[in-house]
């Protein structure tokens, strides 16, 4: 088992994946985790400002609520904290720290008869109209009244966090991403002024720039970050690489457009794997080639149509497209590898549907027919399945998230 287990209730992918496949001498012990643990999924609410986790199908709601009704939940790249976004406000949950590895280790049986911690709600919380909110490379970036804060996911559940304000001389138009960080020099961000795209040491720009006059949208892991941009009548795709410069010793960042992409695109990173969703409604898929950039790999392919949400599994970046009836699942060469027809589904339309990617696996909530569905894949299996299908208590869920341990699974005897 993987000894870096985080909060039991959450592992939601783990759990699936440890019950599937087994071999009859750990069946009755696969039983007992999902009776014991269940599924655990934290959401919002349309009607209300409960933010709940659902055990079993039941929302178990956090001791502190969201500042509105209806918020919007962003998983944090490190698939332990997620930011709350209402139109006035953001606010932070973070997940408890993970159990001593010897701990878990010892005796599973022993963990399961305490008490679990739900995730909370941080001391920190900026408020003002229309907060925008993306992850970049270990921080949520949230730009609030022309002005970007970084706030590091490692922060959150301090008694009294705080956020990194970095003051540009502009006034910035979607948040800054940092790309890295540096005791002497400050910060290396790419800021975003509504002409260009603007690399800032400190809070000194560079000549380093690009056009980039509406962002579409931003992917940011580690060393490579990914912009969609729209300047008049055209729509680019560019990456922006930090890295150390072998004579000076200093980090610098290289602006490289990427050939193949003149649409507008929506940007999602998961296992080193950017996928995107063009405005010609093809998918397309970035992978690092030989030279260390980042390259169009394959051929773009086309969205299933009705389609009302997508994510990536963060293990592998299979693709999932769900509609209001079915979730098919793609490779990155684009070949549809199951369709999975949502069958308790009868009525629903895209604004009953949401949708929680993990790892290698996935869990859908359908409002119409108060279900989830559990869908997974065994480990070394090729196919997806649904695993499971559950009542839940609620038919009004805004979104969802799936706390988890992101680009790992966890290893089972089988």
């Amino acid at each position: 088992m993987n000894t870096l287990l985080k909060v039991s209730a959450l592992t939601v992918s783990s759990l699936l994946l440890a019950a599937c496949g087994s071999s009859s001498d750990s069946d009755s012990h696969s039983d007992d985790v999902h009776a014991e643990h269940a599924h655990s999924l934290l959401i919002s609410q349309a009607n209300s400002d409960a933010l709940s986790v659902l055990e079993e199908g039941q929302a178990e709601s956090l001791t502190d609520t969201a500042a509105a009704n209806g918020a919007q939940l962003l998983l944090a790249d490190s698939g332990e904290a997620a930011a709350v976004i209402t139109s006035g406000s953001v606010q932070f949950v973070f997940v408890h720290e993970e159990h001593d590895e010897e701990e878990a280790e010892h005796d599973e049986s022993e963990a399961h008869d305490e008490e679990e911690e739900l995730p909370e709600l941080s001391a920190l919380q900026i408020d003002g109209a229309n907060p925008k909110v993306v992850n970049s490379n270990g921080h949520f970036s949230v730009l609030l009244n022309g002005t970007t804060q970084f706030i590091p996911y490692a922060v959150l559940e301090n008694a009294a966090p705080e956020a990194e304000a970095v003051a540009y001389a502009v006034t910035e138009t979607y948040p800054a991403l940092l790309l890295h960080e540096d005791e002497t020099r400050g910060l290396l961000t790419l800021v975003f002024d509504g002409t260009n795209a603007v690399v800032y040491e400190g809070d000194e720009a560079t000549a380093n720039t690009t056009p980039c006059a509406t962002v579409n949208s931003t992917a940011h892991v580690s060393e490579f970050a990914v912009v969609s941009c729209t300047n008049g009548e055209n729509s680019t795709t560019f990456s922006v690489k930090a890295e150390e410069n072998t004579t000076t010793g200093e980090h610098e960042a290289e602006i490289t457009t990427i050939a193949g992409i003149a649409t507008a695109v929506e940007w999602q990173s998961r296992a080193g794997v950017f996928v995107g969703l063009g405005a010609d409604n093809k998918f397309y898929v970035l992978e690092e080639n030989a030279n260390e950039a980042l390259e169009v790999e394959g051929t773009a392919f086309a969205k299933p149509d009705g389609l009302c949400q997508w994510g990536i599994d963060t293990l592998e970046a299979d693709i999932f497209a769900l509609t209001a009836t079915a979730l098919r699942v793609y490779n990155h060469e684009g070949e549809q590898v199951v369709s999975l027809t949502l069958d308790e589904t009868t009525n629903a339309t895209c604004d009953d549907v949401t949708m929680a990617a993990a790892s290698q696996a996935v869990f859908v909530l359908d409002n119409s027919a108060q279900k989830l569905y559990e869908i997974d894949k065994e480990d070394g299996a090729t196919l997806y399945h649904i695993h499971g299908r559950e009542d839940v208590s609620v038919n009004d869920v805004k979104a969802a998230v799936n706390f988890h341990e992101i680009g790992s699974q966890a290893t089972h005897d089988h």
